[in-house]
């Protein structure tokens, strides 16, 4: 073996170079050898990372901007543009969710067991942008079906991207490996994504649904004139940033190979989804945590529900007031998304002062406070409020479920169990999913959001506070029979003597 092989292969194994130039010179290589070949590998490395920070920086970059131009909301909107009725929004956006629950918990696994390559991560992510031109175009057509289709092939490609991605990019650059613009984008990501969001609201507001006239008669061309419309150019850029991303995440020069053991796809199939039901068996068979695991679920459930119409509602409501219908939408969820940030960070900060029961109670609250807005006061001073009050009661609750469940489980079954709810809940949002969906196309809107905050409020919230009593009560019984016993040994103590 030569000397470069060698010392590729003492890299391979994480050896520091002190260790490596050691191993060397004691299997008789010339010092001066082994300097001029380690050096070459060290140049070559801190070019690969020079790269690699550069074009993770740009993809980053062009991701987050992607994630403002491609708002949930503006998505419905546009379902709705293209013909969808109220049903057909809020069931393909089930579906979409049941999918992305499937996708997700099998990916999870199977990058465990299988090495997935970088090309389909890359692939997935240029398939995402596709998917946009064909919403686009299902738009122009009036076809809610190419649009549903659309819809969901990008949903499934977006999973794929940035599931996988998360993971590939930290196995590629270590966190003090990354360069400061890359930290800064991390750190930032939500302020860009608010700008971006901003920028689609207002263009998709400036050139209206309807598209606005552009006569060229000023450049010498008087016959010449055509619309432009604001969907059309939003959507047709985030295609372009999600395909250019791609593109970025295959120039992307692996720094190390990782291999895992290998498995037919359709037997790994077969064993996540038995591991799955056993999970749910043995979780269901602890009250606590069966009664924990209906209520995340339900949380999740109704949320996907208001999530496929709050924006519909706001734009039908206020398209001809304040700044317009798109910009008033993304006004209202600009704010909730910097309202998270805060959240997150107050949240942590006290959530062991708080304890599990007011945080459980209150921050399910705070979530039914938006769709009981949307009933009782529908007011855009009163929505946005709102709007960042529920993302920061979504904050609190996920924070509050995992103290609560770091009580019921040990460490590897909390895995297991967070892990499981995406499997557990596919059922439940398809089919509640569709009873909301028959409920908002037969009784409207403000019905639906009605109804999604009394089961909030009456069904979700008093599930959460039932568990943490039980806890309390057995921690006092027990406390209680620590007493007893203590009290009882110190009594026969006494007699002794």
């Amino acid at each position: 073996m030569s000397l470069r092989d060698e010392i590729k292969r003492e890299l391979s194994k994480s050896h520091s170079i002190s260790d490596i130039k050691g191993n060397l010179l004691k299997r008789g290589y010339l010092e001066e050898d082994i300097d001029n070949v380690l050096s070459e590998f060290i140049e070559s490395k801190s070019a690969e990372h020079s790269k690699n920070n550069l074009i993770l920086s740009l993809k980053e970059l062009s991701d987050r901007i992607g994630y403002g131009f491609s708002s949930q909301q503006f998505i419905n909107i546009l379902f709705m543009f293209s013909g969808a009725s109220l049903f057909l929004i809020g069931l393909i956006n089930s579906f979409k969710t049941a999918f992305i629950s499937l996708l997700s918990g099998v990916l999870s696994e199977l990058k465990k067991v299988k090495n997935i390559s970088k090309n389909i991560i890359s692939t997935s992510g240029i398939t995402y942008g596709f998917s946009f031109l064909g919403m686009t175009f299902a738009v122009i057509i009036k076809s809610p079906i190419l649009f549903a289709i659309s819809l969901l092939i990008g949903s499934l490609g977006i999973i794929a991207h940035g599931d996988l991605f998360v993971e590939y990019s930290k196995s590629l650059l270590k966190q003090e490996k990354r360069s400061g613009f890359l930290k800064l984008i991390s750190y930032f990501g939500i302020i860009i994504t608010s700008i971006s969001l901003i920028i689609a609201g207002f263009i998709m507001e400036f050139f209206p649904i309807n598209g606005m006239l552009i006569n060229l008669g000023f450049l010498g061309f008087p016959n010449l004139q055509f619309k432009i419309f604001g969907y059309l150019l939003i959507f047709e850029m985030t295609a372009i940033i999600f395909i250019i991303s791609g593109y970025f995440l295959s120039l992307l020069k692996d720094t190390e190979e990782v291999f895992t053991h290998d498995m037919h796809f359709l037997h790994f199939l077969k064993h996540y989804f038995s591991e799955s039901v056993s999970s749910y068996k043995v979780f269901s068979k602890n009250k606590k945590v069966y009664l924990l695991m209906i209520a995340s679920v339900s949380t999740i459930v109704l949320q996907v529900i208001g999530n496929s119409y709050y924006g519909i509602f706001i734009y039908e409501r206020f398209k001809n007031q304040f700044l317009g219908g798109f910009l008033n939408v993304a006004i209202v969820f600009v704010v909730a998304l910097l309202a998270s940030l805060v959240g997150g960070i107050f949240t942590k900060s006290f959530s062991k002062s708080l304890g599990e029961a007011p945080m459980l109670v209150f921050g399910t609250l705070l979530i039914a406070l938006m769709p009981f807005t949307l009933f009782y006061n529908p007011k855009i001073y009163a929505i946005i409020i709102a709007a960042a009050l529920s993302i920061v009661g979504a904050t609190i609750v996920g924070i509050a479920q995992g103290l609560l469940a770091e009580r019921l489980l040990l460490e590897s079954e909390m895995r297991t169990f967070f892990s499981s709810l995406g499997f557990v809940s596919i059922i439940p949002v398809i089919a509640i999913g569709t009873l909301g969906a028959v409920i908002a196309q037969s009784l409207g809107l403000q019905q639906l959001f009605l109804y999604i905050g009394i089961a909030l409020s009456c069904i979700v919230m008093p599930i959460y506070f039932i568990i943490v009593l039980i806890l309390e009560l057995e921690y006092r019984h027990e406390k209680s029979k620590k007493t007893n016993s203590y009290n009882n040994i110190k009594e026969a103590l006494l007699k002794q003597n």
